[in-house]
């Protein structure tokens, strides 16, 4: 009897569990390798998608930015096998996010993204999701057009007990949703060491119009606090005829920006023009880039 006791101590103690009932997993993401859902819920009416560090204000929750909407989607949070970091699971799916040309909105790390009690008890509602405030990480992203939105919120977490949980909330609106979409600009670029800048598209001769430098303005505003003085702007056109004309143009958008930047910042950045020379996965994009390679090089690093 005891040999039978102790054989199946053993076996459970290696045991797999299983998701809990009625679980599905992401309709966008895959779920990180052996990981198991440990709370699902469905979402349904007036949703909070928030895009900035959390407080509480004696009984009030406070946040810089976020915005309420009609929608429906899904909650899931996933509980990683042992020995998974927080920075490999919150990686896994910030690489599955950017790959599907998801924008980034806002990211932190620990503290920065304010009182994780107050992520996990009032902004999620998921008990499993409490942790200390240096271990946690957040993310914010919106796919999609303006026919058409997914919002996602990842959270991720290293509880007390060396757990990881990964939470992750997606939402379609029931209309369009409108913000700011280069507010994490920054945040981005710090995490990756490049990032596109939204609501700025080049003309095939090179030209920005008059609402692109009011973006751009904004962006150099947050770029003042980059660690790293080794600033790129990379413009690419696409559009139909040769490459030489369409590169001579994006050196000139390029440049544009550049000297608005240096005007009216302290930054120095270079200009570089590529025209269609660099499609994103296949796909013809004008779009205007900002590269950091010092910080992409500490990405690949980790």
């Amino acid at each position: 009897m005891k040999r039978l006791f102790f054989c199946a101590i053993a076996l459970g103690s290696g045991a797999t569990f299983a998701d809990i009932p009625s679980a599905s997993d992401s309709d966008l993401l895959s779920r990180y390798t052996a990981s198991t859902i440990i709370n699902f819920e469905l979402i349904e009416g007036a949703y909070d998608f928030v895009y900035a560090p959390v407080d509480k204000i004696k009984r009030d929750i406070s946040f810089e930015s976020a915005v309420r909407f009609t929608g429906a989607g899904q909650k899931i949070t996933y509980e990683m096998p042992r020995g998974v970091s927080r920075d490999d699971a919150f990686n896994w799916y910030v690489r599955q996010l950017d790959s599907l040309g998801a924008t980034m909105l806002f990211t932190c790390q620990g503290p920065d993204c304010g009182r994780a009690t107050v992520w996990a008890t009032q902004v999620f509602r998921v008990r499993a999701l409490s942790a200390p405030d240096r271990q946690q990480s957040y993310a914010a992203y919106v796919l999609g057009d303006d026919t058409e939105q997914t919002l996602v919120a990842l959270y991720v977490v290293e509880r007390g007990n060396k757990r990881v949980n990964a939470h992750i909330e997606e939402v379609t609106p029931s209309e369009v949703v409108t913000f700011d979409e280069n507010q994490g600009f920054a945040d981005q670029l710090n995490a990756s060491g490049v990032a596109v800048i939204q609501n700025v598209t080049p003309a095939r001769d090179g030209s920005i119009d008059a609402s692109a430098k009011s973006v751009i303005s904004a962006i150099g505003q947050q770029m003042v606090n980059l660690p790293s003085r080794d600033i790129y702007v990379v413009c690419h056109i696409h559009a139909s005829g040769t490459a030489d004309p369409l590169i001579e143009a994006s050196e000139r958008c390029a440049n544009v920006i550049t000297e608005q930047l240096a005007e009216e910042t302290t930054l120095m950045p270079k200009a570089v023009g590529v025209g269609p020379l660099l499609p994103v996965e296949g796909r013809k994009h004008s779009r205007v880039e900002v590269v950091v390679p010092s910080l992409m090089r500490q990405v690949s690093r980790q």
